[in-house]
């Protein structure tokens, strides 16, 4: 059985530059596809993002456009979530790709995952990520790898369980791998269906274009996971306190970090720094 029907949810800001893109591969993707809908939640963009999407709605009524009701992508990934109607659901970022069509991929998941490319910059230089990761829950559980939520297909009424994100939190993506991680028929494809692009004017970033300050910042960011989750009640059947200590480990190129270990504890932030200088790059935090 195939896909039948699938909502794409996308948070964007500020993404004149590549939004004709990723539409163009969108639609190429959605093709064959009987029902399909492309959600864009704009978050507070100052370009021409919000007119661009406004014209290709003009023209197909399965875009639909919504103005975040308040600023960050927390709170734009409850909007779009909770506009979707069909029976699939797939994140994208505003300036990332499908690479092919996803009319043959099966439906018989609550949660599937896939390898991506990396793209850095306007060079197509890609980087195949995902190779090794877990292909049963059991094992993506106790690895815990930090995925983007856009690697991701689900299920609708699956995610259901896990909505909405809490808007105290920092970031969405987190909370959506915990998510995965509570589907013990979690399915792994080893083929790489989107293109994560790098860029040093991105507005949400990742770690592969990660500077000191970012760093620095991103810290602070779990730290704030931390707290909330020592604080509050979750829906999850693990302790997501234990993995995040460790989960955030990232490959990085030509000198930097080769594993970074992120281990909630006052010397976060003073390791964090630290990572931030090429000649210390090579240290190996010890886990606590």
């Amino acid at each position: 059985m195939s896909f039948d029907s699938i909502s794409f949810c996308c948070i964007l800001r500020n993404e004149e530059k590549y939004i004709h893109q990723l539409i163009k591969s969108l639609l190429e993707a959605s093709k064959q596809i009987n029902r399909v809908e492309f959600i864009f939640i704009d978050d507070f963009s100052n370009d021409k993002t919000l007119e661009i999407l406004k014209e290709y709605r003009e023209n197909d009524s399965r875009f639909q456009i919504y103005i975040n009701s308040s600023k960050g992508k927390v709170n734009g990934t409850n909007l779009a979530f909770s506009k979707a109607k069909f029976d699939f659901v797939k994140f994208i970022d505003g300036d990332d790709l499908i690479t092919e069509n996803l009319a043959s991929l099966p439906s018989n998941f609550n949660c599937l995952y896939h390898d991506y490319l990396e793209m850095y910059g306007a060079n197509k230089e890609y980087k195949v990520v995902g190779k090794g990761f877990s292909q049963n829950a059991r094992l993506f559980r106790e690895e815990f790898r930090s995925i983007p939520k856009a690697m991701f297909f689900f299920k609708k009424s699956f995610l259901e369980s896990y909505f909405p994100i809490p808007a105290e939190l920092p970031f969405e993506d987190l909370w959506i791998n915990f998510a995965a991680a509570e589907d013990m028929t979690l399915k792994y494809l080893p083929k790489a269906l989107y293109i994560y692009r790098q860029h040093d004017d991105q507005y949400y970033g990742s770690l592969s274009n990660f500077n000191s300050d970012k760093q620095i910042r991103m810290a602070t960011r779990f730290k704030k996971y931390y707290e909330y989750l020592d604080n509050n009640k979750h829906p999850f059947s693990f302790n997501p306190k234990k993995k995040i200590k460790f989960f955030y480990k990232a490959l990085l190129k030509e000198g930097l970090i080769n594993h970074l270990f992120l281990i909630i504890s006052p010397r976060l932030f003073i390791k964090s720094i630290i990572y931030s200088f090429p000649k210390l790059t090579r240290l190996i935090w010890k886990k606590i």
